[in-house]
């Protein structure tokens, strides 16, 4: 079961990667053509500033769901190194288990505020609002499906271990 959540949760990243590199380096295209054109050519284009926003949060929230992927976050190695390999494996275990209740709570969270917006307009591109809101439930979603595959791995490694059967 773990090994079928770890290929699922490394496809959404390769997908989610696949996404997020493109947005990045346009965001950062966008943001040098604007510069370009305002301070160059006296010419500033209305809709630059609203797309790269777009751009921006887009990148921000799905390199955080490959951050978690790959454990990028902040670790307690201090902790981890001092409560020994049991102590250790519950550690995980419950980090894993808290991280990814967090993230079901942003999925629920974005998704209320991401309706909210659905009928406010950017004003120069015209779009829905909702595009700027939606990579909150989004990554958030990704996040939940790595946390769960987190979970399976670290049960696994407690089950082969023999953490908490009784055997230690």
């Amino acid at each position: 079961m773990s090994e079928r959540l770890r290929r699922v949760s490394d496809k959404i990243d390769a997908v989610t990667r696949f996404v997020a590199v493109p947005i990045g380096i346009a965001t950062v295209l966008i943001v040098f053509f604007e510069v370009l054109m305002r301070y160059v050519f006296r010419a500033p284009l209305i809709t630059s500033v609203e797309l790269a926003r777009l751009g921006f949060v887009w990148s921000c929230f799905l390199g955080a769901a490959l951050g978690v992927k790959r454990g990028s976050h902040i670790r307690f190695a201090f902790f981890l190194d001092r409560c020994g390999p049991r102590g250790g494996a519950l550690l995980r275990l419950g980090v894993s288990l808290l991280c990814t209740a967090f993230f079901g709570f942003l999925v629920l969270q974005g998704v209320e505020m991401t309706q909210r917006v659905y009928e406010t307009f950017f004003p120069a591109l015209g779009y829905s609002q909702l595009w700027l809101y939606l990579p909150l439930p989004v990554s958030a979603a990704v996040m939940v499906i790595h946390g769960v595959a987190f979970v399976a791995a670290d049960l696994a490694t407690l089950r082969s271990a023999g953490v908490g059967d009784g055997t230690r």
